[in-house]
C-alpha cells in the first residue's frame, strides 16, 4: 500500500505516535497499520530542524481526498471541545495520515472494503508551529540588537 514510503517527524512528534502505538491493541484496526508504517519508515528530526513545508503537530494544513474540495484542519494529538470541524485528531486515519507530510505529497488511505483506497494529498502547510517559533526567536533577536546610546568620543 504505502511501499517504505517516509515520513519526517520532530522527536516530540515521534515520541507520541510510539506512546499511541503501544496503547493500540486491535488487530485490524487501520489507525493502528499507519502507526506502525510511521513508525518504520520515519526520518526524525529536532524541532528546530524541521522543514517549513511538513505537517506536525498542531499545523494548519490545507488537503484533499481524491477529486474533492480541499479541507483545511489544524493536526491535533486529541479531540479539541469547542473546534468541532477546525481539527483533524492523531486518533483519526486521515490526522495520523497527514502527519510527516510534505506539502504535494500524497498518501494512499487504507480500503474500506472492496474500494479502491483515497488518495489524500497535502495542498498547503497554512501555518506550523516550529516555522512560527523560529520566526519569532528571528523577529526578537533582530529587535532586541544592541544600540550606541552615548558616544563616549563626543565628550573630548
Amino acid at each position: 500500500m504505502w511501499k517504505n514510503q517516509t515520513c519526517t517527524l520532530t522527536s516530540k512528534d515521534i515520541t507520541i505516535l510510539q506512546t499511541m502505538y503501544d496503547r493500540r491493541h486491535t488487530l485490524a484496526d487501520p489507525v493502528r497499520d499507519i502507526l506502525k508504517h510511521k513508525l518504520d519508515n520515519a526520518i526524525v528530526v529536532f524541532s528546530e530542524d524541521i522543514d517549513t513545508d511538513i505537517v506536525t503537530l498542531n499545523t494548519r494544513v490545507r488537503y484533499r481526498i481524491g477529486d474533492r474540495q480541499p479541507q483545511t484542519a489544524i493536526i491535533t494529538q486529541g479531540q479539541m471541545d469547542g473546534m468541532v470541524g477546525q481539527c483533524l485528531s492523531l486518533g483519526t486515519v486521515r490526522g495520523l495520515a497527514l502527519l510527516g507530510l510534505a506539502e504535494a505529497t500524497e498518501f494512499s488511505l487504507p480500503r474500506q472494503g472492496n474500494t479502491t483506497p483515497d488518495r489524500l494529498v497535502v495542498e498547503a502547510v497554512l501555518f506550523q508551529p516550529e516555522a512560527a517559533r523560529r520566526e519569532r526567536l528571528k523577529q526578537e533577536l533582530t529587535t532586541h540588537s544592541l544600540r550606541l546610546v552615548h558616544d563616549a568620543s563626543l565628550n573630548t
